[in-house]
């Protein structure tokens, strides 16, 4: 599964790419007298769509590492009820509806 969505290039150009979510932690805590708090953390890679490459790169000018800007660590709060093996379709259902990923469609 993953999320097919274009993305600014390294030459500031347009290109298609999937998303796609590489990793689910969970949390689980519960304190003496408090309500369960059980949430996820997962994390979003992009790739060309094309070519199946990562959209990674080096810039020339500075040593810092660049990937395309939607990607990184995205957090969800689960019912205490949510059964764990469904984390992974939670986690794209949540991306779908944030406006970084309006517009994308699922391939």
């Amino acid at each position: 599964m993953a999320l097919k969505k274009t993305f600014e290039n390294q030459d500031g150009e347009t290109s298609n790419g999937y998303y796609r979510v590489s990793e689910v932690h969970t949390q689980y805590e519960k304190g003496k007298d408090a309500p369960m708090d059980l949430g996820a953390t997962f994390f979003v890679e992009a790739y060309y769509y094309d070519t199946g490459e990562p959209a990674i790169w080096t810039p020339t000018k500075t040593n810092k590492t660049w990937t395309a800007e939607d990607c990184g660590a995205y957090t969800l709060t689960l019912p205490d009820t949510e059964p764990v093996q469904n984390l992974i379709v939670k986690a794209y259902e949540h991306l779908k509806t944030l406006p970084e990923f309006n517009g994308a469609t699922d391939c």
